[in-house]
């Protein structure tokens, strides 16, 4: 009876040790850890550093060992709070660990996240070895990826002196993936700039096959630990890095596999940095003039525009005085010219001239006009173009066809996720247009962000950046 009383008296106490605020303790150096035993038994005392495994079913039993190496100072108590998802598996068993003198004899009923122990005297658990803990899945966990991890592990030395450490985490059945530390990059003109791309969810030394397809003009060079590798190339390194330079854009499709198991592509995108980002460019017939618009997302040392005009696509004018940019700004602008001097042709192409502080020169791509509706003229080149951009809550993506065509429009997110596919179907030479109301494919709206329509046709592609604003 005096037992009873004295277990309940020091169970009371547990839960006021652990009430306070965390102080620097006599055992502040100490780092805690996990070990995963496996889904029987009831572990050995040494942390082997198992930090994965698989698990399969419903009812099956985790056993985890929690180490806390590093002590300097005896503890009366130890209270630990996992992180983990309850509809997946609950805290079941909690006991003082292998040795049957264990430094905690005293184990507080636990929650389906919590497990309090205590101790009469202080002493050092053996080992480090602060408690084994068994988990029970709630659900079949037969190919669910799921983590066991610790929010907090509180160690006391007694009321006043008590430490609170973190650790690491558990994965169980891991899935191979890859994953980028950027994965939409702009190059810098006349530069380079790199990413780099990790494998997770391979046993650790295995030889990793990893392939790397570009598609685009800009250069894009594959380096492990500085050394250039080839496209496709076998390495024990769980990561490679992605240097991308020179002009024009360019998407890196990475995958790694070992054996039969490989993991999802993964998309880097690199784009040019350029003078000016054009997020539109267009025109209409008014009466007897044509009104350009143009808004630009952003400006480096921009001098200003000249509007230039031509009626072949080969011999251009100047139209317009220097229209004043802004030098360098990340602001949304919009600007506008007329042209009131039309030629007597059947059509008029414009393009603008930017010009920078330092004298250079940079065209951007046409827009070609119908001086009124006599002709139905079939282009001579593929082009597309998307306006309004940036757009809410639709944006229109028109393309010229000057030959019949296969012709697929997918767009895809700044991750490289394909979002919906709005065409896929062989078209006669002509213009056309479609539009995409910022709807996935199964019918739901996306976030505010990047987008990209990619256009191809034979073997015409193009890739078309899009920011929704919502």
């Amino acid at each position: 009876m005096v037992q009873m009383k004295r277990s309940f008296w020091f169970a009371a106490a547990l839960v006021l040790l652990f009430a306070g605020n965390a102080v620097a303790g006599s055992n502040a150096d100490a780092v805690a850890s996990l070990d995963f035993v496996g889904v029987d038994g009831t572990g050995n005392g040494t942390d082997d550093i198992v930090v994965t495994g698989t698990v399969v079913g419903s009812g099956t039993v985790i056993v985890v060992e929690v180490y806390a190496a590093g002590m300097t100072a005896g503890i009366v108590g130890a209270e630990i709070e996992f992180d983990i998802d309850t509809s997946i598996i609950k805290l079941d068993i909690v006991s003082g660990g292998v040795a049957t003198t264990s430094v905690f004899p005293l184990v507080l009923p636990t929650t389906e996240v919590k497990a309090t122990l205590g101790a009469f005297a202080a002493g050092l658990p053996a080992g480090g070895l602060l408690t084994t803990v068994k988990f029970i899945t709630q659900v079949d966990v037969t190919d669910v990826e799921f983590t066991i991890g610790v929010k907090n592990i509180k160690i006391a030395v007694s009321n006043s002196d008590f430490d609170e450490l973190k650790t690491g985490l558990l994965t169980f059945n891991g899935k191979a993936k890859l994953d980028a530390t950027e994965m939409t990059l702009v190059i810098p003109r006349g530069g380079d700039i790199s990413t780099t791309v990790s494998a997770s969810g391979f046993a650790a030394g295995a030889e990793i096959t990893w392939t790397v397809a570009v598609d685009g003009s800009a250069k894009v060079d594959v380096l492990v630990a500085d050394a250039m590798m080839d496209m496709t190339f076998s390495s024990t390194s769980t990561s490679i890095g992605l240097k991308a330079s020179g002009s024009g854009s360019g998407t890196a499709t990475v995958t790694a596999s070992v054996g039969d198991v490989s993991t999802d592509p993964l998309q880097v995108v690199f784009s040019e940095q350029v003078p000016v980002e054009l997020a539109s460019f267009g025109g209409e017939l008014v009466e007897e003039r044509v009104v350009l618009n143009w808004t630009t997302a952003s400006q480096t040392n921009n001098a200003g525009w000249r509007v230039l005009r031509s009626s072949d696509g080969e011999t251009y004018e100047i139209v317009s005085e220097l229209i004043p940019g802004a030098g360098t700004t990340d602001e949304l602008l919009n600007y506008t010219y007329t042209d009131e001097g039309l030629p007597s042709a059947v059509k008029a192409i414009y393009v603008l001239e930017q010009v920078d502080l330092d004298g250079s020169v940079h065209r951007s791509n046409g827009v070609e006009l119908l001086l009124g509706a006599r002709f139905q003229i079939l282009p001579t080149e593929f082009g597309t173009a998307v306006y309004p951009n940036p757009f809410n809550p639709s944006t229109t993506i028109s393309y010229d066809l000057p030959s019949e065509s296969l012709v697929s429009i997918v767009i895809y997110d700044a991750l490289g996720q394909e979002i919906r596919r709005l065409v896929t179907e062989q078209r006669p030479a002509g213009r056309y247009k479609v539009q995409w109301d910022a709807k996935d494919h199964l019918g739901y709206g996306v976030g505010s962000g990047v987008y990209i329509a990619k256009i191809e046709a034979g073997s015409f592609s193009a890739s078309q950046k899009m920011l929704l604003l919502k």
